[in-house]
């Protein structure tokens, strides 16, 4: 499995008397199942180290571990993001439980190979079951780089674009957790946000629709000769108005939601697309006869459509009461600050987004703690993120610690002040909201019961005096 490839390279060097390797160095191939010939994943699942949504380059990793002798090494260049996916549980708890760590090397956003747009670290590993509560040498980079950095960080030199950390490593707190570090000084910091909270529930939190597909993409287009943009289970207004839908149909057709009305705050009434809104008892080939235009359609896509309810059923649809009434819309992938947006009409959206749904506290009040400096802060350090971009995944969301809030004077402050943004952008979506953003960064920071000196640690440049900032109340 170690071995000289095209791409990608391992090297090994054997010890004669255990038959094992003492060092390990290694390339490894970067691949999601699904984007590789499925013999390849067939063979990876039955061993104990295959788990959904891995990338190949995990089983690398744990077999290498495992041919390693006593007190050997395994170096890789890889991804980064496997301290933080879902799909790396196997591969970090196979790391914390018998090796130990010796450096981490993290590239961020500076693509290392020209070819690959993938963030990769360097990762140092000695087989070691043993030792524990450790020390280790953690590098990475922040911000835009360029190649000077990467060899500043590598020699250790002093940038203000490198970070330089020793963090504990201690076997029974990580066990099961993100492998996340900050600076020693933020620790006591991280255990105070953590007090007197509760947690979002499975039954709280669902990823957005599953088509498969709402749209023609490139691949398609390439593959079977459709345009590209034209609806399958997705539908623009023009297509929606040619199909010429009963009433009937029509009650199948539900408003589809993008990017383009998610904003920070506020989701933007008006839709532009919508979706064919059909769950697993479509499955059934006889499902669509009561829908004649909306079959004729889809029967259109019968080669295109990969879903597990094909021919006329989404792929994964959903509770539906998501994307009804009250709700937080997450935005995954969020670039330098998180987006979590309130809406309170009918919103169906893809899996670009998780929605949450509760009744523990009070939505608008729990909207303005998520889209806070402070929970930002969180969700950087103890979060998913990918270089500078926060990865809001089901994980990172469920981790947030909430505050369970005896002082509902703060609550009622927080949501007259998300109303007064939500009121303000439903006229203008661009029009500024940062002094009520301001105003609730610090009662949020209260409603955490944070003094001034650890605010200071979120914000170095918090603009509050100590008496303005303990005048709050």
């Amino acid at each position: 499995m170690l071995k000289k490839t095209k791409k990608n390279t391992s090297f090994s060097s054997t010890s004669q008397d255990t038959g094992f390797f003492d060092i390990v160095i290694g390339n490894p191939p970067y691949l999601k199942e699904g984007r590789v010939l499925k013999e390849v994943f067939q063979e990876v699942k039955k061993t104990n180290y295959y788990q959904g949504k891995m990338d190949l380059w995990y089983a690398f990793a744990c077999f290498g571990i495992d041919f390693l002798s006593k007190n050997g090494f395994l170096c890789f260049i890889a991804t980064n993001n496997w301290v933080t996916n879902a799909g790396s549980s196997k591969l970090r708890k196979k790391v914390i439980s018998c090796t130990r760590i010796i450096q981490l090397v993290d590239f961020s956003n500076f693509l290392i190979f020209e070819n690959a747009s993938i963030q990769t670290m360097v990762m140092l590993f000695k087989k070691d079951d043993t030792s524990d509560n450790y020390l280790f040498d953690y590098r990475r980079l922040q911000g835009d780089t360029v190649l000077s950095d990467v060899l500043d960080i590598l020699d250790k030199k002093e940038n203000d674009k490198a970070e330089y950390l020793r963090p504990v490593i201690s076997r029974i707190n990580l066990d099961g957790k993100f492998l996340t570090f900050s600076p020693s000084s933020s620790d006591f910091l991280f255990e105070k946000i953590t007090q007197n909270v509760f947690y979002l529930k499975d039954d709280e939190i669902a990823n957005g629709i599953h088509p498969h597909y709402d749209f023609v993409n490139n691949k398609l287009s390439k593959k079977h000769g459709l345009k590209k943009g034209e609806g399958i289970f997705g539908l623009t207004n023009q297509e929606k108005q040619k199909l010429k839908l009963s009433e009937e149909e029509l009650n199948l057709i539900k408003p589809y939601y993008t990017t383009a009305q998610v904003k920070r705050y506020y989701t933007i009434p008006k839709n532009d697309l919508w979706i064919i809104y059909t769950n697993s008892r479509f499955k059934n080939s006889k499902s669509m006869d009561k829908y004649p235009n909306l079959k004729k359609h889809l029967d259109r896509y019968k080669g295109v459509i990969t879903s597990d309810n094909k021919p006329y059923g989404l792929h994964r649809s959903r509770e539906e009461r998501f994307f009804l009434g009250d709700k937080i819309i997450v935005q995954r992938k969020c670039v330098g600050r998180p987006i979590f947006s309130f809406s309170n009409f009918d919103c169906y959206v893809s899996a670009t987004f998780y929605v949450i749904k509760t009744d523990r506290i009070n939505l608008k009040c729990l909207l303005g703690i998520l889209n806070s400096k402070l929970m930002a802060y969180w969700l950087r350090n103890k979060g998913k993120v990918q270089g500078q971009n926060y990865q809001l995944d089901k994980e990172p969301l469920q981790g947030m610690p909430l505050p369970i809030i005896p002082n509902y004077k703060l609550v009622n402050y927080i949501e007259k002040l998300v109303n007064n943004i939500l009121a303000i952008k439903s006229k203008n979506i661009n029009t500024d909201t940062s002094e009520n953003e301001r105003r609730i960064d610090n009662l949020v920071y209260h409603l955490y019961n944070l003094d001034y000196d650890e605010v200071k640690v979120i914000e170095p440049d918090f603009p509050l005096s100590r008496a303005e900032y303990e005048g709050i109340n």
